[in-house]
């Protein structure tokens, strides 16, 4: 167990604090977005408010200025129009109002013959008509004192606004215009009073969006236009209201007023970092003040933490090191009601619990170990001999295959033993089996191993034994071993067995192979009547190989229609019309007799299969040729023992009949002796239903068996067949009494007498002269496939 400390930044109180940490961070930025945006809006609010109330105060006095501008111009006019004629009078008069009225950088008239009196004087050029100046046009338009808009002087020195009065005469001509130039320099020393805070000011705009008035007179002079800050004309349509731009990389927040009189439009406007220093300084705060308190949270958090939270933790973590380390007796004290009280407590009683329970697993354990070694014992030994078993003994044998050690391999199999179990029971057979074990561990040396391979078969391994000799010399001593009978309860058994035996390493070096082999070698034995040993032989290997290729081949001919049925027919001595067919099965792609592969097919069991596919078979041919061809004939196929074991074969038969609409008589089966001798009652009983179906039955191969006549007293055989061998023999020897005595006693049987295997001419002269009814052979036709059996009976 890893008994370092936590590293700081997976600590529990770490995690803690940061939470809280960050809990407060989200709290505060929410708090400071909050305040940010009413103070924002409220501030924001009020400084329009104030920039508005401001604008509105310097357009009151923009107003003034221009009505006591106005008011000037008005006296001055009322007196000019009565001193038309005297050009000296005006001038005095003029000189008068600049004098006294400083707000005029130039006063003046002008009649309609282009006269200027003007004061004080200037240098005007020659050809400087009054009549032609905007001033001039528009009052004499006008007829009303008029305001201009800014324009640099006749002598493009000063810009200026200008107030002018037409003056008329009592029928209301204009007779000339009164005039008196602003410096607008002037008009921005006027607003530059009006401030607001230390960054608020305010400044006129002309239509165009000229500043006409700015404390800062570089922009009046310029013609700086607004229009490059904002949207000039939404403002002039506007007239009122307020705007944010930024001018200098400044953040402006300005409120306008319309002037009418002027055309202009008044601005005053602050910083917006000084309209909302009271917010920033107010967020400043409570950022400082957040600071604090989260400060001390923290150093709060992390106190009682480590008090009330850590330290029982590092004490249980300790506590748990303890127990992994194998001290289940380890308690903690606690006097806390809390969740750390009840975790604690729980982790009491679950080394009290622990305790308990390592004790009651030691007691466990040595138990577990007992039966451990049991079971070892139970895996590598046989339960019913106590021998060791076939693991044990493919353990024994890899290692002598790895040592390289040469030996041989025995397998023994008692012959017959199982009607000793289905005669006496098994427990006859198991104390038999257990008898003969325990003379084997009793009769053989530290060199030879004995095992149970399963069922009755055993397998013994000779260690360094690998000669003829020396292992017939134990297959000797095993021999002795069932020499005597075995008496169970009184009751004798006499045994006797098959081996097999195999080679290492001449034979082979796997010891799957070698079993294998051993296995071979004991069954040839069985096969071969006259030994109860072999020793192992490629040949047999080779045998078994082919078998296992032939089952393959039927196991795919069976699934992709590889059969074929061949006919044979059986020809009537008398007309020598053909009455009969003999359905013969053959491999389509193969050239393998049936003789061959008809054994292996019983064996493997797929002799069922193939038999219901030879009955299907026939029928419809037999259909055929009774419904089609209006032949009327009989079919005859081969049963063969095994079809005893499928009980459903009746039923099968049966149903193929009706299907395809044939008569039952016309179908005949062929019993071969063999099949009686085997399972005698089983196959009356089996062969009974069949003729009730009306299937006719003939006993085939007469002559190769024990020939008996006894089942043709109580089987209804319809035809008797006599085999090619007792034909030939019989015939070849000239027996003809022979032949015409055995025809003879099946004619008072009445069973018509089929001869197989006919050749020559000189057999069929023979057997007619026997009275044989039917002739089977090539002589006549050998098997044929069934087009050309439907040509040859066309031909018949």
């Amino acid at each position: 167990m890893d008994n370092k400390k936590v590293k700081w930044y997976k600590s529990l109180i770490v995690k803690v604090n940061w939470s809280i940490i960050l809990i407060l961070i989200i709290f505060i930025s929410l708090l400071g977005w909050s305040i940010n945006r009413l103070t924002s809006e409220e501030i924001s609010e009020q400084v329009t408010e104030v920039n508005l109330e401001n604008a509105k105060s310097l357009k009151t006095n923009v107003n003034n200025f221009m009505d006591n501008t106005e008011n000037i111009i008005n006296l001055t006019g009322a007196f000019i129009d009565h001193h038309l004629d005297n050009e000296e009078e005006i001038l005095a008069l003029l000189k008068e109002v600049k004098e006294e009225y400083s707000i005029f950088k130039y006063i003046y008239y002008a009649d309609n013959s282009g006269k200027i009196i003007i004061h004080p004087d200037v240098s005007l050029s020659p050809d400087y008509k009054p009549q032609e100046r905007k001033w001039y046009q528009k009052a004499a338009e006008n007829k009303k004192l008029i305001w201009t808009d800014s324009y640099l002087d006749a002598n493009n020195r000063y810009l200026m606004i200008t107030a002018a009065l037409p003056i008329k005469n009592k029928k209301g001509d204009v007779l000339g215009v009164l005039a008196g130039d602003i410096l607008l320099n002037q008009l921005s020393s006027t607003i530059a009073n009006k401030k607001m805070g230390e960054t608020g000011y305010a400044y006129i705009t002309n239509q165009k969006g000229e500043i006409i008035a700015h404390p800062n007179f570089n922009l009046v002079e310029n013609k700086y236009n607004i229009n490059n800050l904002i949207n000039y004309n939404q403002v002039y349509d506007d007239q009122i209201g307020s705007i944010k731009y930024q001018y200098n990389n400044e953040q402006k927040l300005a409120s306008f007023v319309f002037l009418e009189r002027l055309n202009s439009v008044i601005f005053s406007q602050i910083d917006t970092d000084e309209a909302f220093s009271v917010r920033n300084k107010l967020e400043l705060l409570i950022f400082e003040i957040s600071l604090i308190i989260l400060f001390i949270l923290i150093l709060t958090v992390y106190f009682i933490n480590k008090r009330y939270l850590l330290k029982p933790i590092h004490q249980l973590i300790n506590n748990i090191r303890k127990v992994a380390d194998g001290n289940f007796e380890v308690q903690i004290k606690n006097n806390r009601d809390d969740e750390i009280g009840k975790l604690t407590q729980n982790f009491n009683y679950m080394t009290e619990e622990i305790s308990a329970a390592y004790q009651q697993l030691e007691a466990y354990n040595q138990e577990v170990t007992a039966l451990n070694t049991n079971l070892e014992y139970q895996a590598s030994h046989d339960p019913l001999t106590d021998l060791p078993n076939r693991v044990n003994f493919m353990e024994k044998l890899d290692l002598a295959l790895a040592k390289k050690i040469k030996g041989s391999i025995i397998l023994l199999d008692f012959d017959d033993f199982k009607e000793v179990n289905d005669t006496f029971g098994h427990i006859y057979g198991d104390k038999i089996l257990k008898k003969f074990s325990q003379l084997l561990l009793d009769s053989f040396s530290d060199n030879v191993f004995a095992a149970r391979y399963g069922g009755d078969e055993f397998l013994l391994l000779l260690k360094g034994i690998d000669t003829n000799y020396e292992i017939k010399e134990y297959i000797y001593k095993l021999k002795t071993l069932v020499a005597q009978p075995f008496l169970i309860e009184e009751s004798e058994f006499y045994l006797d067995f098959s081996l097999g035996i195999s080679l290492f390493p001449k034979d082979s070096t796997n010891s799957y192979e070698l079993i294998a082999m051993a296995d071979t070698a004991m069954y040839q034995a069985k096969e071969i009547n006259k030994q109860d040993f072999l020793f192992y032989q490629e040949e047999m290997f080779n045998k078994i190989k082919n078998k296992q290729d032939i089952r393959k081949l039927l196991r795919l001919a069976l699934e992709n229609d590889g059969f074929e049925l061949k006919y044979q027919p059986q020809v009537n001595t008398k007309n020598e019309k053909i009455e009969s067919l003999e359905a013969l099965i053959r491999l389509k792609d193969f050239n393998i007799s049936p003789a061959e592969f008809i054994p292996i097919a019983e064996e493997s069991g797929l002799i069922i299969e193939i038999s219901r596919w030879v009955t299907e078979r026939a029928i419809k041919d037999l259909a055929f040729l009774n419904n089609n061809k209006n032949k009327s004939l009989k079919i005859s196929i081969n049963f063969s023992v095994q079809q005893l074991n499928d009980l459903d074969y009746i039923n099968f038969i049966e149903e193929k009949i009706n299907t395809h609409n044939v008569k039952a008589e016309n179908l005949e089966i062929e019993i071969t002796e063999s099949l009686l001798i085997q399972q005698e009652k089983k196959a009356v009983n089996y062969l009974n239903q069949l003729t009730d179906l009306g299937i006719k039955l003939s006993l085939d191969d007469f002559g190769t068996g024990y020939s008996s006549l006894n089942y043709l007293t109580y089987i209804s055989f319809t035809k008797v067949k006599l085999d090619k061998v007792l034909i030939e023999e019989f015939l070849e020897y000239d027996s003809l009494k022979t032949i015409n005595s055995l025809i003879s006693l099946f004619h008072s049987m009445n069973l018509p007498v089929v001869a197989e295997g006919v050749e020559t001419e000189e057999q069929l002269a023979k057997l007619k002269r026997a009275n044989c009814d039917y002739i089977q052979g090539y002589i006549f036709s050998k098997p044929l496939i069934f087009s050309k059996i439907i040509d040859l009976l066309d031909k018949d």
